[in-house]
């Protein structure tokens, strides 16, 4: 098999061509210890929120759209008893929401959070399964997240996956969270909603 170096000229049309590089994004790496002691099913790790919030510079106004045992700031919830609370009584600590709350259409005027951090089911049957609600939506609940949240301030989506990056707002941080072997990664996207 023959090996072609490509000429000077294509070479200096592909530099051309190119697309502007972008800037990248800030990327952690955090390993933290799972469980937390509450032991709660689909519960963020042990220090999670602690550092997330003091990384983030203490925002006094905090909300969890998913709120399910969140130690910081105003947890709403669709759920006001966990439909797994007879299995796991005597091994899960449940606090009901603060509100009862659908993330995909929030009881809040617009621009009032410092931070929202969402922590959604990751699928379809975790929501069934694991919580007793239907489907949930990216684009409906990180809209509503970015809508109720203050220029300047911070969304945090919490997930398998890197989410995409909603509308009115910029690329903060990614923070990639390992727990244990064998676990799968979870990645939290720091987005920054734009100032007016």
């Amino acid at each position: 098999m023959r090996i072609v170096k490509p000429s000077r000229h294509l070479a200096t049309q592909l530099v051309t061509n190119a697309q502007p590089r972008r800037t990248s994004v800030p990327t952690l790496a955090w390993v933290l210890p799972r469980p937390k002691p509450d032991k709660y099913p689909g519960g963020f790790p042990l220090h999670f929120e602690k550092k997330l919030v003091n990384l983030l510079g203490n925002p006094p106004q905090i909300l969890h759209p998913f709120g399910g045992m969140a130690e910081y700031g105003l947890r709403t919830d669709l759920r006001i008893k966990h439909p797994l609370e007879e299995r796991f009584r005597s091994k899960v600590k449940w606090k009901a929401p603060d509100l009862r709350a659908d993330a995909h259409n929030l009881p809040f005027r617009d621009s009032i959070f410092d931070l929202v951090i969402l922590d959604p089911p990751y699928s379809e049957e975790e929501s069934r399964s694991l919580y007793g609600t239907g489907k949930v939506t990216y684009s409906r609940y990180v809209n509503e997240a970015v809508r109720v949240c203050k220029p300047g301030g911070y969304v945090a989506s919490y997930h398998v996956t890197i989410t995409p990056r909603p509308h009115g707002t910029g690329y903060s941080l990614r923070i990639l969270v390992a727990t244990r072997v064998w676990h799968r990664l979870r990645a939290c996207c720091i987005f920054q909603k734009g100032r007016r």
